[in-house]
């Protein structure tokens, strides 16, 4: 309902932990992404692990509750690429808007 009636998504990068090594963080990237088709705006600086080509985001997030499984299969559910969608965020300059959807991106 949040994804819904939202008007667009902000993504707060930090430098010292990439949130896309979250399985939460990603599945909730890949449910806007999916559902509410909005703008994502993306600011904070690229996270220093980010250049890990891919080792422990997206699909390969961690989660260490029972709940991977779960967050798993709501990911596969959106038909989301998240690995794609996970690095278009973490290669977005600060500023940089973006609709993941239709990959349009724009700087502010």
């Amino acid at each position: 309902i949040a994804m819904e009636k939202c008007k667009s998504v902000l993504v707060v990068r930090n430098t010292t932990r990439n949130m896309y090594s979250r399985l939460w963080c990603v599945t909730e990237l890949a449910l806007a992404d999916a559902y509410a088709k909005k703008p994502v705006h993306v600011i904070g600086e690229v996270p220093l692990r980010a250049a890990a080509s891919g080792h422990g985001i997206g699909l390969n997030a961690d989660c260490s509750g029972p709940e991977k499984s779960m967050l798993l299969a709501t990911i596969a559910k959106t038909g989301v690429d998240v690995d794609e969608l996970v690095a278009k965020v973490i290669q977005a300059r600060s500023g940089s808007v973006f609709r993941p959807s239709d990959g349009s991106c724009f700087c502010q």
